[in-house]
């Protein structure tokens, strides 16, 4: 039985059931029926009576709030309350004034409303009172003789005395009384002046006979008003107040009602006959209309969605079921259009991603085909299989460890995974792992899409060969020699500078100067390994300067063997294009701790050339006094600077490269001289870091930022952090409140990690990056090309810009390493999504390679110095 007959069938029951239902009650009740239509009439002249009170009452309550407001009856009972002499009483002042205040009353009441007013002074004694209908009486004003009250009227004057006084229990209520036939409504309020009293008024609604008759006009029966009680059944009486027992009589005819219980009968049965077949005819129709024939719509809609030729409900109604299907459809919609994005991102993943699918043990049941030829298997020799076929050897196991430990728990991991192929060869990949649900929010396994980074990671490599080795001599550079040295217990190190260098430069120039160092550095190689074998490293420290770091030789071997090594070399002659040069040497030695190795080579290597020794062994004797003098002097200025406030932020614009805007700025520390001078940094960051006075400075770069920053909407600055201000914890709370306390400001605030301060305490540094993302800041990487700089330093950094060394930037239009390793750096930053920003732009050449390079920023002295004004 389909549900068209079981809706005939049921329409059918249902139209029998309740016309014999109506009948069967119409019948047997009809005289409660027409009792009910009586009593409902009564009902509605009991509520017209009930609003016509509550009107009079309303009315009292406006028209006495008006009068204790108003500046006439103020200033009148004011001036009767308070200057009034019964005994000596002016009547030609205050008779006239009662007088003008019994006229002024009549501006709040019609003509021959039932209402009456009276106005009492400050000791509750009548002063005047009007009543505004004639069959309520006559009114008047109280006059005095020889201390003898009198009420004047039209008519007569009457005597009177202290019964016409506004009773206590009066003062500042509404009362209701019944009396002489009225119902009265009565309103007695206090009138002040500032907050002094002055007075009273009294206002009474007359409801009685007269006003009964007006009523009766609006009323479907007669009414009148009795203190007669009701009978217990009797309906056609009502209270009006049962405290007061007045009570409204309603006239009624019930012969009427005997009438009416015939034709109801009549009538009932004619209207029952006449229902049932347009119910019957009625409700088959509307199911047939609204709820047969749209499910049948909503049927054809959803087979269309199973044969992905999704069509929409055509909805004519806005009832429920016309907003069920236009909920319906949105949904539909919002499936649809979700479901042919998920086609298209699932296509364009496929294509650039390499994407495989595990159960929750790990077991490959997807892999797409970008996926099979990058790691050389076949679809067939891959699923069903662990993962870790592809697992590489060199990968560490603990990096797996927590890998399962957070998909486990419902995160996504994301991390860089070195792969193995079938053929033994090697990928990388940047890896996102995520769990997949079942439709109870379970896990169900994991999906994987992987982006081959090889070429990048093989960038990254070169970039890191060229950040560790000089690519002149293929020494170790700078800034190897720095980690080395961090690493070291107790070294031993020599500077060796070859003398007068510079003339060679500027003689011959600087290609044939470069030959020269290389030769150099090839023969003092050679010696080296004649002299300390394996147990040694060089590098070229810079320009003419080469270091050698010396592994387990006591003192007096390591200074025999160089006084040997500089005299052989002295006397050895360098040949290049067939001409032949010796080079005499200066050297400094030190046995001092890894901290200060460099500093004290560096002193004795200085003493030795300005001595012409041919080494110096850095001893507490031979230090360089005038330094230290030179440090005391800048920790004395320092001092006073900090103290007068004489420590200020300069500002350098940063610019967009597109645009040429002015979008950014950073802050730098300035020192201002009592005489105007400005100092750079230079002479004084150095000796704030040895005399503790560093975190001071970042504390006045961020308050003195902050406010310079605070009324420049969209403008982003930056300001400098050091890894020791990082790890501070007082520096990280002063930082964070002043986020917390400027919300605005944080969102445009980037701040700039100085590189040179190595980082040993990733897991610090990357809580104190999230903390201040989550407030808004960005993280910029100053000085990015200049020391040990890998890019998994910056993935872990979250870093949002990469501030270029300007150690590569001015150099990137005359020597070719430096512009493939800011190339190198560029490339990488764009496929990480990575803004980059050139320091030193010193000239339009620089700015334009910067340009075609990709470079996003760039900044320098091109543009614009630093300024202490934005």
């Amino acid at each position: 039985m389909n549900l068209k007959i079981k809706s005939f069938i049921t329409v059918t029951f249902m139209t029998v059931v309740i016309s014999v239902v109506i009948v069967y009650i119409t019948l047997k009740n009809s005289d409660e029926v027409l009792q009910n239509n009586l009593k409902k009439e009564l009902r509605i002249d009991i509520q017209k009576i009930d609003n016509h009170l509550s009107d009079a009452k309303e009315k009292l309550q406006n028209i006495s709030q008006s009068i204790v407001l108003s500046e006439k009856v103020i200033s009148t009972l004011n001036l009767i309350s308070n200057y009034e002499d019964k005994n000596n009483y002016n009547a030609l002042i205050f008779d006239i004034e009662k007088r003008d205040l019994l006229d002024y009353s009549e501006r709040y009441f019609g003509k021959n409303e039932f209402f009456e007013i009276l106005f009492y002074d400050k000791s509750n004694a009548l002063i005047a009172k009007k009543l505004f209908h004639p069959t309520l009486g006559q009114g008047g004003y109280v006059t005095y003789d020889d201390g003898v009250a009198y009420l004047r009227s039209n008519k007569e004057l009457l005597m009177i005395d202290e019964s016409y006084n506004l009773q206590k229990e009066c003062i500042g209520k509404v009362m209701i009384r019944y009396e002489d036939s009225y119902y009265k409504i009565c309103e007695n309020r206090t009138v002040m002046f500032g907050e002094d009293l002055i007075g009273h008024i009294k206002i009474i609604y007359y409801f009685g006979k007269e006003e009964l008759s007006s009523l009766e006009r609006n009323l479907i029966y007669p009414i009148s008003l009795t203190t007669q009680a009701p009978e217990q059944k009797a309906f056609d009486i009502t209270i009006l107040n049962k405290e007061l027992g007045v009570y409204i009589k309603h006239d009624i005819d019930f012969s009427y009602i005997k009438q009416k219980r015939q034709e109801l009968i009549v009538t009932i049965i004619f209207v029952v006959i006449l229902m049932t077949g347009f119910i019957f005819w009625f409700f088959f129709a509307f199911i047939n209309k609204e709820v047969l024939n749209p499910l049948k719509k909503l049927q054809i809609s959803l087979e269309s969605i199973l044969l992905n030729s999704y069509k929409p409900i055509k909805v004519k109604n806005r009832d429920e079921i016309g907003r069920i299907f236009d909920s319906s459809n949105k949904i539909f919609k919002k499936f649809w259009e979700s479901y042919s994005s998920l086609q298209s991102y699932k296509k364009g993943v496929e294509t650039s991603n390499l994407v495989t699918k595990t159960d929750l043990k790990g077991v490959i049941i997807y892999a797409n085909d970008l996926f099979c030829q990058t790691s050389e298997y076949k679809k067939d020799e891959v699923i069903g299989k662990p993962h870790s076929i592809v697992r590489h050897p060199d990968m560490d196991k603990e990096i797996f460890r927590e890998m399962w430990e957070t998909i486990k728990d419902g995160k996504t991991w994301r991390g860089v995974i070195k792969n193995k192929t079938k053929s033994g060869g090697f990928y990388w990949a940047d890896a996102v792992i995520s769990p997949t649900y079942d439709l109870n929010e379970q896990i169900e396994g994991y999906v994987s899409i992987r982006r081959d980074i090889t070429e990048l990671m093989q960038s990254k490599e070169d970039l890191e060969f060229r950040a560790n080795y000089d690519l002149l001599t293929k020494l170790g550079s700078r800034d190897r020699l720095h980690l080395d040295l961090k690493k070291s217990i107790n070294p031993s190190l020599a500077l060796i500078n070859i003398d007068r260098f510079s003339q060679v430069n500027d003689f011959y120039g600087h290609e044939f100067g470069d030959k020269i160092l290389q030769e150099f550095s090839k023969l003092l190689q050679y010696k080296l390994d004649e002299l300390f074998a394996d147990r040694y490293s060089l590098y070229r420290y810079g320009g003419d300067e080469f270091a050698v770091l010396i592994k387990k030789y006591d003192r007096e071997e390591i200074q025999s063997k160089f006084s040997n090594l500089l005299d052989e070399i002295e006397q050895k002659s360098i040949k290049v294009d067939e001409k032949e040069f010796n080079l005499n040497l200066s050297c400094g030695i030190s046995f001092e701790d890894s901290s200060i190795a460099l500093l004290s080579a560096d002193m004795a290597m200085k003493i030795s050339k300005n001595e012409q020794k041919t080494f110096v062994v850095y001893s507490e004797e031979n230090t360089l006094n005038k330094k230290y003098e030179n440090n005391l002097l800048w920790a004395t200025k320092l001092k006073a600077s900090i103290e007068e406030d004489r420590v200020v932020p300069f500002f350098q614009p940063i610019v967009n490269n597109s645009t040429l805007a002015y979008e950014k700025y950073e802050a730098l520390v300035r020192i201002i001289e009592p005489d105007g001078k400005v100092i750079s940094p230079f002479f004084f960051l150095d000796v704030a870091k040895q005399t503790k006075k560093y975190h001071k400075l970042t504390k006045i770069m961020v308050e003195k930022s902050f406010a310079m920053f605070k009324e420049k909407k969209g403008l982003e600055f930056s300001i400098n952090l050091t890894v020791d201000d990082i790890s501070c914890d007082h520096m990280r709370g002063f930082l964070f409140g002043h986020l917390d306390a400027n919300p605005e400001i944080a969102k445009r605030l980037v701040l700039e990690i100085v590189e040179s301060e190595s980082i040993e305490d990733y897991a610090q540094m990357t809580e104190f990056i999230s903390i201040a993302k989550s407030k808004g800041c960005k993280v910029a990487i100053d000085d990015f090309g200049s020391g040990y700089s890998n890019f998994e330093y910056l993935i872990k950094l979250q870093a949002d810009y990469i501030k270029i060394d300007g150690s590569l930037i001015k150099n990137i239009t005359t020597q070719r390493e430096s512009f493939v390793v800011v190339s190198t750096i560029v490339n990488f930053a764009k496929e990480m999504g990575i803004k980059t920003i050139a320091e030193f732009i010193e000239n339009e050449e620089i700015f334009q390679k910067a340009k075609e390079i990709g470079i996003d920023y760039s900044q320098g002295y091109y543009f614009s110095p630093p300024k202490d004004k934005v």
